[in-house]
C-alpha cells in the first residue's frame, strides 16, 4: 500500500474546488496546475465511457470549463505523467517532477 496518493491519480475537480475556495480570498489569480496521466485510471472521471482510457483534449476542456465555472482565473500548467517512454511527458520519478 503506498504512503501517499499521487497528484496524477487524484480527481482534478477536487483540486479545482480547493483553489476556488481560496481564490475568493485572494486579489490576484492563483497559479493552478493540473496533473494528468496519459492513461487515465479507470473510474476517475465519469465522462470516460470506456472507448479509450487515454487522456484527450476533451478531458482537458472539461476540466478547464469546470475551473472557469468555479471562478478560477487561469490554469498555469498541465503536467502529464506518461506511462509509455515513447510519449512526451514526465517519465521520471513522480515526486521529482512535481
Amino acid at each position: 500500500m503506498p504512503y501517499y496518493k499521487s497528484a496524477y491519480d487524484t480527481d482534478m475537480r477536487k483540486v479545482i474546488d480547493v483553489y476556488a475556495a481560496a481564490q475568493k480570498h485572494v486579489d490576484q489569480g492563483m497559479s493552478l496546475t493540473l496533473f494528468m496521466r496519459s492513461t487515465i485510471p479507470a473510474g476517475l472521471y465519469e465522462w470516460k465511457d470506456g472507448r479509450t482510457d487515454k487522456m484527450t483534449t476533451r478531458d482537458l476542456s472539461i476540466l478547464r470549463n469546470y475551473a472557469y465555472k468555479k471562478g478560477i482565473k487561469s490554469i498555469y500548467y498541465v503536467r502529464t505523467f506518461t506511462d509509455d517512454d515513447n510519449e512526451i511527458g514526465a517519465n521520471q520519478c513522480e515526486s521529482c517532477v512535481i
